[in-house]
Order: structure tokens, then C-alpha cells, then sequence
């Protein structure tokens, strides 16, 4: 069995796509690899209690990143050192590349879309250039791909792995969902993330759901989800601030539920009970959608999705197949397409597609990139 030091910032305790998605790859390596973590405060607590870990409070960030690379080069002293050190985002690249270096290993990185093109003069002088000394880059999607080549990384030296979802064996009806939601005989839009300027849904309620909801008084839009702390836009009002001033303009306080923060179970239910998923993201400067995992999410219980198509969305929707996409900004065919969505019955074929998602072949495709490189 080969030696591996996993070193990630975005891992459980901590909460969100990219945690999820190390926290899987975590557990895909210690079937076939020996594994050391170097991860965030508390992490120890989500692993096998006799594997090597060493944990630093995520904050401040550059405390985390100092203190982890001191603990991985302690970890790595004499007959301890990895044959590949794989990082969880470009945030940990230095890291990864110094530990590698010391310890004459590989080097894998995880890259997400925003560890690109993350708006900090210093990130990108420092940190970016370290991502061209990795063995390899995996990117979730296409558009990070993209970023990573404009970046002047070799095309070769990148691979594209899309992430993962739960394969979801009881999903309750759609009825029996709508039931625990109280909207029983309701016709309902779901978002599902944190709100932040990038997911366009002030936007979308002032200028497709507001017409929507004047035609059809049973449709409602469900929006789960917690504001990010910089969830400002250029005026310096709040993202849920717009939407509730949008919710206002149209007079939409009776078909827009704001639930805040939600639990799995309950995500698991809102998916299941949604008629449609509704991504209308607006590109914005300094963020982007690095993949789109809702809507692969919202397809394992069977609601297509509608979305701009915009980052790395269109590795997650594809026509025909668990939604429409639409050009970005073009509001009158998003609401076209979401009342085509509504009239149809595709959640069969929108679970089959999610199936082709499933973290068991997120991490045999993993695997096989980790044999290439010791190899």
C-alpha cells in the first residue's frame, strides 16, 4: 500500500460542497492507501481513531497554513514520508508543494474554480504559480480546466474529475415530500446554497418569477439557504436585503418561502418535493461557479434544473437529460423553459443521469490518476 498525506482546509467539521467532496475522497483512499490527514480543528473526529492526524484551527487563514506545514514536515521526518501528498484546493498548494519537495513525493491538487481566481494580489502572486510545480490538477469541471490553462498551466499536467452525490435509495414521493412541506397541490421552484451575488436570485424574482407567480398563483419558490458574510453587491446592500426588496416590489410575500438554514434531511426532502431546481446565475467579477453540485443533487431525487449557463454549470445540466440550459441573461427563455420543465415528466431520466455522478466512480476515477502518477 502506497503512503499518502491528504492536506485540506475544507474538511468536516466544516461544512459545504468542497468539504464533502475531500471528506469522500478521505474515505475512497483509506481502502487502498495508507492515509495521514493534515486537516482543520475537529477533523479527527470524522476519521478512524488510529489514523495519523494533525488538526489547526482554520483561523486565521495564514496561522492554519503555517502551523500545517510545520506538523507535516514534523509528521514526515525520517521513515514517515508520503509517496504522494494530494491537496484539497489551491489554497493548500504551497503547502503541498513544500511537503512534497521534503519529502521527495508526487503532488496532486484539487482545484474548484474559485482557488483560481480568487480576487487577492497576493494569492495570485504566490500562491498561483505554485500550481504549475504539481504532478497533476484535478478540476471539477471544464470551465476550471479553463482557468487553470489560462493561468499558464500545462493542458497535459490537468485532468477533469466531475464530483460526486449520494446515490439515493429512499427518496420519499414528491407527494409525501409536498405533504411534510405543507404545499400539497403546489406547483415549486427550489434554490438550494448560500446567497451570494453569483446565484442571480434577487434578479430572478424581479424579472422571470414575478411574472411566473402573476399567471399561476399556486407556483411557489422555495429559497434554502444562509447569507454569506460577503454576500455584498456594488451598492453595498445585502443579497437577502435585494431579495426581499424584490419579494416587495412584486408583492410575492405569499409564494416565496426565505427558509434560511436547513439540515440535510430537510434538503433531502425539498429536492424530492420541488417540481423544478432554478440555478439563474449572473457572472460575476472575482467568483464563479466552479460546477453546479445542487443540480446533480437535485436530479438524485428526480427535479431537473433549469440554469444560466454559466461556470462550470454545464457539466452538471445537460439538455434533455435533467434540464434546460439557457444563455446567461435571458430572462423571458428562463421562464420558458421552467414552465416547459413543469409541464413535463422527465425525473426518471433526471435520476439516471445523476447516477452517472455517484462518489464510488468519482473515486475509481481518482484512483486511477493516483496509480498514473506513482507510476
Amino acid at each position: 500500500m502506497s503512503k499518502i498525506t491528504l492536506v485540506s482546509r475544507n474538511f468536516p467539521p466544516l461544512t459545504g460542497g468542497m468539504e464533502r467532496l475531500v471528506f469522500e475522497l478521505y474515505q475512497n483512499l483509506v481502502r487502498n492507501h495508507n492515509v495521514a490527514l493534515l486537516g482543520p480543528g475537529g477533523c479527527n473526529e470524522y476519521v478512524n481513531p488510529t489514523a495519523p492526524v494533525r488538526s489547526t484551527a482554520v483561523s486565521p487563514t495564514l496561522i492554519f497554513l503555517l502551523f500545517t506545514l510545520f506538523k507535516g514536515l514534523f509528521l514526515h521526518r525520517s521513515n514517515n514520508r508520503p509517496d504522494i501528498v494530494i491537496g484539497g484546493s489551491g489554497l493548500v498548494g504551497p503547502i503541498v508543494v513544500a511537503l512534497a519537495k521534503f519529502a521527495g513525493a508526487k503532488t496532486i491538487l484539487l482545484l474548484h474554480g474559485l482557488d483560481i481566481i480568487a480576487d487577492s494580489r497576493l494569492y495570485q502572486w504566490f500562491f498561483i504559480p505554485l500550481l504549475k510545480q504539481a504532478t497533476l490538477l484535478i478540476c471539477n469541471s471544464t470551465i476550471t480546466a479553463r482557468l487553470a490553462i489560462a493561468c499558464g498551466v500545462d493542458e497535459q499536467d490537468i485532468v477533469i474529475v466531475h464530483p460526486g452525490v449520494a446515490v439515493q435509495n429512499d427518496v420519499i414521493s414528491q407527494l409525501q415530500a409536498k405533504r411534510l412541506q405543507g404545499l400539497e397541490g403546489k406547483s415549486i421552484l427550489l434554490s438550494v446554497g448560500r446567497l451570494i451575488p453569483r446565484k442571480g436570485l434577487a434578479e430572478f424574482i424581479d424579472k422571470t418569477f414575478s411574472k411566473l407567480a402573476a399567471e399561476d398563483p399556486n407556483l411557489i419558490f422555495v429559497i434554502a439557504g444562509t447569507e454569506a458574510s460577503s454576500a455584498l453587491n456594488k451598492s453595498g446592500n445585502s443579497v437577502l436585503a435585494n431579495i426581499n426588496e424584490a419579494i416587495s416590489k412584486h408583492s410575492l410575500a405569499g409564494q416565496i418561502q426565505l427558509l434560511g438554514y436547513v439540515d440535510d434531511a430537510e434538503v433531502s426532502t425539498l429536492y424530492s418535493a420541488a417540481d423544478v431546481f432554478v440555478f439563474p446565475l449572473i457572472e460575476t467579477q472575482g467568483d464563479v461557479e466552479g460546477f453546479g453540485m445542487v443540480a446533480i443533487e437535485a436530479a438524485s431525487h428526480g427535479t431537473p434544473t433549469v440554469a444560466f449557463d454559466c461556470g462550470g454549470v454545464s457539466d452538471a445540466v445537460v439538455n434533455g437529460k435533467n434540464g434546460i440550459l439557457v444563455a446567461p441573461g435571458d430572462y423571458a427563455k428562463f421562464g420558458k423553459a421552467t414552465l416547459q420543465l413543469l409541464r413535463s415528466d422527465s425525473r426518471d431520466q433526471a435520476r439516471d443521469f445523476a447516477g452517472e455522478f455517484s462518489w464510488e466512480n468519482y473515486g475509481i476515477q481518482v484512483e486511477r490518476y493516483i496509480e498514473k502518477v506513482l507510476n
